[in-house]
């Protein structure tokens, strides 16, 4: 949500809303990169609204246009956790669930401004899109941005909590008032929120965190308030111009640093917290805090439509003093002795709802700038403002009813939870129908404890609004159709989605009344017409019952129901909203789902089999059931079958032979080249962390996350990397499906760590559900582009041509059923240009030109001495895709 002109009034009373602490580092704070939760005793609780975290520690500092840069998201997460750890804090990450249906516009307008987005990003030239300052403000945040900050906080051991339903704004001040903590976030309902409570610290908005230079000797524990003992020198904080040294030839790195965590070149980092007390605002408006929900709904939020305060608020006013405008006229009605009796003049109710009512309808007639022109009107204002206000209502419990929630049915308050043991099913009941119960709740307990770890979110939006399901955005070309509602696409999406309805025991589709069959008197539905006849000729509204007219005992009978009665079954469907066409407008596609099959006896739900079958499921709907990649590491199988899917679908959105969405040769080696790069440096990453021992390394010899080189972006290349990622995304929905977990997602502490260095050769394990292991936009840019990465960490030695080689072959392997799917995949003669690197230019991009081989004569002896794709004597530090990786 969010109070329109809240951040702007809470900036202009800093003085009188704020107080701030100083929180200097203590030397004996573990400082492991992979540290465990029960660290936490004695420490700060910080209730952190993880999604605010997410855009802003990923937008400071990173590339969005490059479609996204994970394993150094990844550092820079594990920075931030470690950082305020280090200064006592210990964050519990808390995630929004599935929007409200009251939030279906707002979502399709922030869809809207993500096409804009695309529409600059396309239309806008290369140089110019290719710098790190392009649009800062419409972006498109990377698909896995989420996945990676879930990913790092479960490997770091910092607690979480993911919301099923609704925003997490209430969950946060809830916890924190059971723990006595800050909130920390950059949504100001947080002070409407914490209003009422009592031991909430405070509320910390994410642009008043700050980190200082503290003091040089920070031997001894100082407790939070303590101002740090110092000289100016040591607490000052230096700030850097960004335009300083423009002559460098480093001057277009991305040196940015977020707020959010420490810069390198602090010695005794120090962090100055400014909070906002709980009982702050109350007092500044001096308005009761259990009007302070009231009070906001009539300033607005995304409750309140936008025509209603334009007719609250002159135009000439500003936010702030339309804010005092609302807290003055709520505080005359409520203490004005005058204001005593009703408007009407008639006895004043004791019913506390009426009195509720009457005070908004004097208020609202107070504050708008014209009367209402019906009473009708101004009735719907009072309702819509109410309802609103009762948003702000904070949860009594935020633990889980049962094992299967949220998929219980307990979110639905018509039904309530309905697992085995609240329905009081017991044993008299047949056993046929018991053991489907225990299939359905079988399956419902293993989706439920994966919705704990924030692993199936998609599933469990479907299963609450199969009706509103929002298909994220990528950085795709508008002119082009839309990648999302191919055919290919829809398919994997409609299998991921079969899947779930059988293991949760049915999707909460909506229901349509159809008459029994065994009652249908014709095919062409001449029952249903005589019923409407009937109605119309007796004039009988169709919610009227036949006992109104007949004095038919049943009260649930309609007239034709006397004879057939009438059943309910679901419409198989989910309502998708993705882009139309060619165009920038979104529209809702029905994707439907095939009639349900009645299940076998004792037979288990996908879901629930044993790892190789759901594994063959997932690779078969990839058109990738080989016995070539099945003989491939587990970890590496999800890179090998999208990219193969990938090539498939391309070719068959293709109208010709030329078409341009046809994959070519050297693309597809480049981005599997890019992707085994990358999983290779996670892979070093990931095993840093289990041998790391000395704690402190951790936090001191750290890698600075701000500047590389950035390389053009190409148009071709960045269709490429949004079909990808678009791909990815609805493959990672058939891995939730599926359950396909990640074994490395585990905090470190609850595994063995391996032995020696030399163990670095394991794989990882089931990657499905974290592909981003294998994406790096840069990367993949740099090699479409025919330069080799710059960044820190590339290497591509021989350990990376084998997996390639493998990897290669098995992409390959039975690929000429479908057709020419890859551009010149058996011409030998194809064209394909080597990638030397190019030195780099004053401006820091690197040279887009392709570069040619020098002459038939030597681009045959060079074909003559390589046989593997990369080939066997390639200088692999120095080209990139050879000539010879073709052969």
């Amino acid at each position: 949500m969010g109070v329109r002109g809240f951040e702007s009034f809470i900036r202009e009373n800093r003085t009188s809303l704020t107080k701030t602490i100083s929180l200097p580092t203590i030397d004996d704070t573990p400082s492991s990169s992979l540290t465990d939760s029960s660290i936490d005793v004695g420490r700060i609780p910080i209730i952190v609204d993880a999604w605010g975290v997410i855009f802003k520690l990923y937008l400071d500092t990173l590339p969005w246009t490059s479609g996204g840069e994970y394993l150094r998201y990844y550092k820079l997460i594990k920075r931030l956790v470690n950082a305020w750890r280090s200064v006592g804090l210990e964050p519990t990450f808390v995630f929004d669930g599935a929007a409200p249906p009251e939030k279906h516009q707002t979502i399709l307008s922030r869809a809207s401004d993500k096409l804009l987005s695309c529409q600059l990003f396309y239309t806008t030239s290369i140089p110019s899109r290719s710098s790190p300052s392009f649009s800062k403000n419409k972006v498109v945040l990377p698909f896995f941005a989420s996945h990676t900050f879930i990913y790092a906080l479960h490997r770091l051991g910092v607690a979480t909590h993911f919301v099923p339903a609704g925003e997490a704004d209430g969950v946060c001040v809830s916890m924190a008032e059971k723990v006595g903590g800050y909130v920390f976030g950059r949504d100001s309902d947080f002070v409407i929120l914490m209003g009422r409570t009592e031991r909430v610290r405070g509320y910390v908005p994410i642009d008043m965190l700050n980190w200082i230079e503290g003091p040089s000797n920070n031997n001894t524990y100082q407790p939070p308030g303590a101002r740090a003992n110092g000289s100016e020198q040591d607490s000052f904080r230096p700030v850097y111009n960004c335009r300083r040294n423009m002559n460098s030839p480093t001057s277009n790195l991305m040196n940015k640093q977020s707020s959010l965590i420490p810069s390198s070149t602090l010695k005794n980092p120090t962090l100055v917290i400014t909070y906002i007390p709980s009982q702050a605002l109350r007092h500044r408006l001096r308005i009761p805090s259990t009007h302070l929900p009231l009070f906001a709904s009539l300033c607005g939020t995304d409750y309140i439509p936008p025509s209603i305060t334009v007719q609250f608020y002159e135009n000439h006013l500003t936010s702030f003093q339309k804010i005092e405008k609302a807290a003055r006229i709520l505080r005359e009605q409520l203490y004005s002795p005058s204001n005593n009796l009703p408007s009407n003049g008639k006895k004043k109710s004791d019913n506390p709802g009426d009195q509720v009512v009457e005070l908004v309808r004097r208020v609202i007639k107070k504050l708008c700038v014209y009367p209402f022109d019906t009473q009708q009107s101004l009735d719907e204002t009072v309702n819509l403002i109410i309802e609103a206000a009762l948003q702000y209502s904070l949860p009594s419990n935020v633990d889980d009813c049962c094992a299967t929630y949220p998929f219980c049915g307990e979110l639905d308050l018509t039904l309530g939870c309905q697992t085995p043991v609240s329905l009081g099913l017991g044993l008299e009941d047949e056993s046929d129908s018991l053991k489907k119960e225990e299939r359905e709740v079988s399956g419902k307990e293993e989706y439920s404890k994966a919705q704990k770890k924030g692993l199936v979110g998609t599933i469990t939006h479907g299963w609450l609004y199969p009706d509103r399901m929002y298909q994220w955005q990528v950085l795709e070309d508008l002119s082009g159709p839309c990648l999302k509602a191919s055919d290919g696409a829809k398919g994997i999406r409609r299998k991921a989605w079969m899947i779930a309805d059988e293991g949760l025991g049915g999707l909460r589709f909506p229901r349509s009344e159809i008459v029994d069959d065994k009652m249908d008197l014709d095919s062409d539905g001449s029952q249903a017409q005589d019923e409407k006849e009937l109605r119309d000729l007796l004039g009988v509204p169709s919610s009227e019952t036949c006992s109104e007219i007949e004095g038919v005992a049943s009260d649930d009978t309609t007239l034709v129901e006397q004879v057939a009665p009438t059943l309910t079954r679901p419409i198989r469907e989910m309502t998708e909203y993705l882009r139309q066409g060619s165009t920038a407008k979104i529209i809702a596609s029905p994707l439907t789902l095939p009639p349900i099959q009645p299940p076998i006896t004792g037979e288990l739900p996908i879901c629930l089999k044993p790892i190789e079958e759901r594994l063959k499921i997932y690779l078969e709907s990839l058109h990738s059931n080989t016995e070539s990649i099945r003989s491939l590491p587990v970890s590496l199988q999800p890179l090998v079958s999208l990219i193969r899917f990938c090539v498939i679908d391309a070719s068959r959105r293709s109208t010709g032979k030329t078409d341009h969405n046809k994959w070519r040769r050297e693309e597809v080696v480049a981005v599997l080249r890019a992707m085994i790069g990358t999983y290779t440096m996670w892979k070093r990453e990931l095993h840093s962390e289990e041998l790391l021992k000395d704690k402190a390394k951790s936090t001191n010899k750290h890698e600075e996350e701000g500047g590389r080189f950035y390389p053009l972006l190409e148009t071709r290349s960045a269709n490429l990397i949004a079909q990808i990622g678009s791909v990815w995304s609805d493959v990672q929905l058939l891995a939730q499906a599926l359950l396909l977990l990640p074994e490395s997602i585990n905090p470190i502490r609850n595994r063995s760590p391996p032995t020696s260095p030399e163990d670095n050769g394991s794989e990882i394990g089931t990657t499905h559900l974290i592909p981003f292991i294998f994406f790096s936009g840069v990367t993949l840019h740099s090699l479409l582009a025919k330069n080799e990465p710059t960044q820190n960490g590339w290497k591509w030695t021989e350990e990376e041509e084998r997996v390639f080689e493998s990897c290669w072959n098995a992409l390959i392997d039975g690929l000429e059923e479908y057709g020419g799917c890859i551009v010149g995949l058996n011409n030998p003669h194809h064209k394909i240009v080597s990638a030397e690197v190019e030195p780099q230019s004053m401006n820091g991009n690197l040279r887009q030109e392709e570069i040619e081989g020098d002459g038939r004569a030597k681009k045959h002896k060079r074909k003559k001495r390589t046989k593997s794709p990369l080939g066997a004597n390639a200088n692999v530090g120095r080209f990139g895709v050879l000539e010879g990786m073709l052969e």
